[in-house]
């Protein structure tokens, strides 16, 4: 791994290098060049604009006697050579007809074959100033077309670009020798980075290995706050998480195990006694009371509904577990909804002799849910504060509005939950009188269906927690639905 690492990083290094100095490379050759033209420019513009007035007029300004108008030309710009910035080696000028663009006269004879007619010559024999270039041209040059003496001349000034070349091949020269400087220093820094890099994550590597053996205890030691020290923080995290996670498949593997059990308990009671009964009156047909056969056979009915309520509560789970239960959304007056589980527990209660207390504000919202998963949840909870609360205890059924949810809450003053049992109220099975709720039919299912139907829709169902004796428990229901809309119960 040193070597390959090694490797990469001399290649990204270099390859850094050299990009890097073939962009600065480019960008200042050309900005080089680019300054030359622009400075050559307006170094002719400044020649031939309204602060040298007194130049221009003595190139248009001819003498009485005079005769060879192009030899005046050349002598006003010889004078001005300076101005122009001839040097009569890299830039000269030269003074040609306006007509025809012949060599009349100039700072350096005319080349052989003659001065070709350039685009910007073109444009001043035709009255125009041509002072165009080109970063790609090998030359520089401007032609200005004047009238001396009624005859047309053209002012040309050509510059060969040399001194631009010269400085570039210069620095050319410079950017070759930093850029071996540079692959030097990118090897050398190469082997530190491969130093401090390969050993952090030699260790990574080995933690890793462990991890693929089922070792998550091993913490690795963070040695530096980038990005290879927050690497190996998140190796800890994700070896933490890993045996975090593997723990919790255990406990829910053990919730299995005791899930399975205890639906085999639960049925088994029933079938026990449907079997011992109805056992009982084949066995004794004809011989038993008519009163003591109804009591048996009344027996075998209720048990075999008990059954049917825990298969259909199991039948309910297994829906909500994998996704197949569905919510039929619809828009309902919440407190319409709470009113109603009121009067369906009303007479119930009155059997038990409880006083039941109807705390209902006005003016509570519509929402949007499924109105018979709500009811189920909201006759869940009355009436296990019902079939919990010893014969004449008092129940208070209340609502209201908290910002964008709306609540309902039970409280009663029955038996209760112990404090060592509270987390487990909404699990599977769970009861807090196990002998009570069989006698009363109570499969242990109950809350853990209302727990699932809130959670489908992203509400809330928790125990409050109060001094007196009791229990209260409060159902929290967003008023606009869940964010993500049901698919409707096939």
């Amino acid at each position: 791994m040193r070597r390959n690492l090694h490797i990469k990083l001399v290649l990204i290094m270099v390859l850094l290098i050299v990009s890097l100095m073939v962009v600065v490379g480019a960008f200042l050759m050309n900005s080089v060049t680019g300054y030359y033209i622009n400075e050559f420019y307006s170094q002719i513009n400044d020649a031939f604009g309204e602060d040298n007035v007194d130049f221009v007029r003595d190139l248009q300004t001819a003498t009485e006697d005079e005769t060879d108008g192009a030899s005046m030309v050349n002598a006003v710009l010889s004078a001005y050579e300076g101005v122009l910035g001839v040097d009569r080696r890299h830039r000269n000028f030269y003074v040609l007809d306006g007509t025809t663009g012949r060599y009349l006269a100039g700072s350096a004879p005319e080349p052989a074959g003659g001065i070709p007619v350039t685009p910007n010559i073109s444009k001043a024999l035709l009255g125009e100033v041509g002072d165009d270039s080109s970063v790609t041209a090998s030359y520089m040059d401007a032609a200005i077309p004047i009238i001396r003496g009624g005859q047309p001349y053209i002012v040309y000034i050509l510059d060969s670009r040399e001194t631009a070349r010269s400085l570039n091949a210069e620095m050319f020269t410079l950017i070759m020798e930093a850029l071996a400087l540079g692959l030097i220093i990118s090897i050398l820094l190469s082997f530190l980075l491969a130093k401090t890099m390969v050993n952090p994550l030699q260790r990574l590597t080995n933690g890793i290995e462990e991890v693929a053996r089922g070792d998550f205890s091993r913490k690795l030691e963070v040695t530096s706050s980038d990005e290879i020290g927050q690497l190996t923080e998140s190796f800890n995290a994700m070896a933490r998480q890993l045996q975090s996670t593997i723990a919790d498949l255990e406990r829910e593997q053990q919730k299995s195990k005791d899930f399975v059990a205890n639906v085999s308990h639960e049925l088994r009671t029933p079938l026990t006694n449907i079997k011992s009964y109805a056992e009982t009156v084949a066995d004794g047909v004809g011989d038993l009371p008519p009163e003591m056969e109804q009591r048996f056979l009344g027996v075998i009915l209720n048990e075999s509904d008990r059954m049917a309520h825990i298969l259909q509560d199991l039948l309910t789970l297994s829906r909500f577990d994998s996704g197949r239960s569905g919510l039929r959304l619809t828009a309902f007056p919440f407190a319409r909804a709470v009113d109603d589980t009121y009067q369906a527990i009303l007479m119930d209660a009155q059997n038990h002799s409880h006083t039941v207390e109807l705390v209902l504000p006005e003016n509570l919202p519509e929402v949007r849910a499924d109105r018979e998963r709500v009811m189920q949840v909201m006759m869940n909870i009355v009436s296990n504060a019902i079939k919990y609360t010893p014969d004449g205890g008092r129940i208070v059924l209340s609502a209201g509005q908290a910002g964008d949810k709306v609540w309902m809450e039970v409280d009663d003053n029955g038996i209760g939950i112990p404090e060592s049992d509270r987390d487990r109220i909404f699990e599977r099975f769970y009861r807090v009188d196990k002998a009570r709720s069989r006698q009363s039919g109570g499969t242990g299912l109950g809350l853990s269906i209302a727990q699932e139907i809130m959670n489908q829709h992203e509400g809330r169902l928790y125990l409050v927690d109060k001094q007196e004796p009791g229990l209260t428990i409060r159902m929290e229901l967003p008023i606009r639905g869940p964010r993500e809309e049901a698919r409707d119960e096939e």
